[in-house]
């Protein structure tokens, strides 16, 4: 079992309040446009349409008077579709037999109107105010937000941690903003750092110091002396750069290559690193004490994959400076992407599909552009299994034995997929 370092603030766990009953339902998030993303919860079935009578009214042209049904299910919802004109869409499968289960992440399609399934749409029935404007999303990035409140007030380093292009470096921009330091944001790449140089490039040299030193260096410490330096990808510092830094940490001192004295330096630390820092540390590649030095305070963003209903939004914003729109068919096929290059990916597609759509002289953009640029989305086996898996348990109501053998398969066997695929049983059965 590894060690995970944890740092706490403060003598005393503050109390916190209790949390809000769970309300599951569906969050629409695109309506022939990216919208606010808007909560209904499904405590009881529901029916969405145009209509006054429909128990959730949907202004979209394209949705029926009375569009679908969806009601609540175990690990989801039910979808059915009530004879619209334009159908009804679970993950751009159409509805064609009633209660359909839709599970929770899955994305449903009734009109040019899109919404995703939630495990609690609570969260998104409160207006609350974004203070970073830069960090796109809603609550899902409620903990980021936090994380950032709380390392703006402290002047102890701050470590960013995730998965390339989850926007690590946008959140140490906002810590610095938000922190009022009046020095400068000075950031750098340790992964694109020659060895060699990697101790000049922080903490400087003077002339004549090393072969090639034909000037003196203040180095990037000093350059952000009363400001914030980001150590981007600081997993990548070898470990003799690693025990000068912990000296700058703990003392604020830095010495350049060639120098008698050290010097004093008021700088704000931000690492950020898309390694495991806790299984480095286990490994020997990563000291220990300078992960308890920079880790005050850490903040992790999530993927995109896990905040697909962000995403709407976040491509809107990338198109925010092309003037184009960007169809139902296109977010669909964008909303069934796994994004394994996040947000810095989401942003290359939109760019790449705008262009184009100019090339098309058309200022939307369409399904094909974004084709153009993606590889066709093809289930795979986990995801796959995973969807049966689930529709089993669904009307097996969390009975195991039962559902084992409807995907066919003995019930040990069965166990070890609930276990990897970390789906719980008693999630699926009805509430007495």
């Amino acid at each position: 079992m590894r060690e995970r370092t944890v740092t706490e603030t403060g003598t005393a766990r503050p109390t916190r309040p209790p949390a809000p009953p769970r309300a599951p339902g569906v969050v629409i998030i695109f309506q022939r446009e990216a919208c606010a993303p808007v909560p209904h919860r499904i405590d009881r079935p529901r029916r969405f349409g145009r209509s006054e009578d429909a128990d959730v009214s949907v202004g979209d042209g394209g949705v029926s008077r009375l569009h679908a049904l969806i009601e609540p299910a175990p690990g989801g919802v039910y979808v059915t579709d009530l004879g619209s004109r334009n159908g009804t869409f679970v993950n751009r499968e159409p509805v064609v037999t009633p209660r359909v289960l839709a599970p929770v992440g899955a994305i449903v399609r009734f009109g040019s109107t899109i919404a995703r399934v939630m495990s609690d749409v609570a969260r998104y029935e409160l207006a609350v105010e974004n203070p970073y404007p830069a960090l796109i999303g809603g609550p899902s990035l409620a903990g980021v937000r936090a994380g950032i409140a709380l390392a703006a007030v402290s002047t102890a380093p701050a470590l960013i941690e995730g998965e390339t292009g989850t926007g690590k470096e946008v959140i140490a921009r906002a810590i610095h903003d938000a922190s009022g330091r009046s020095g400068r944001y000075v950031t750098v790449n340790c992964a694109a750092l020659a060895p060699e140089l990697v101790e000049s490039e922080l903490f400087g040299h003077v002339r004549g110091s090393f072969s090639g030193a034909s000037g003196s260096r203040p180095g990037l410490f000093r350059s952000a002396h009363k400001g914030t330096l980001l150590l981007d990808e600081v997993g990548e510092l070898p470990l003799p750069i690693q025990a000068k830094l912990l000296r700058v940490v703990e003392a604020g001192e830095v010495r350049g290559i060639g120098e008698d004295e050290p010097a004093m330096v008021d700088v704000r630390i931000v690492a950020a690193t898309n390694r495991d820092l806790d299984v480095m540390v286990g490994s020997g590649t990563f000291r220990r004490d300078l992960l308890h030095r920079i880790a005050a305070t850490r903040i992790r963003p999530p993927p995109l994959r896990e905040r697909l209903e962000d995403l709407p939004l976040l491509f809107g914003h990338f198109l925010v400076g092309e003037n184009m729109a960007v169809s139902v068919g296109a977010m669909e096929v964008l909303l069934a992407q796994s994004w394994a290059g996040n947000v810095r990916e989401l942003r290359n597609v939109a760019l790449a599909g705008a262009a184009a759509a100019k090339r098309a002289n058309r200022d939307e953009v369409l399904e094909e552009d974004v084709q153009v640029v993606l590889p066709a989305v093809m289930p795979s086996e986990p995801d796959s299994l995973k969807a049966r898996i689930v529709t089993a348990l669904s009307n097996c109501e969390g009975n195991v034995k039962r559902a084992a053998q409807e995907v066919g398969m003995a019930r040990s066997g069965f166990y070890e997929h609930l276990k990897r695929l970390n789906l719980d049983p008693s999630t699926f059965r009805k509430r007495g």
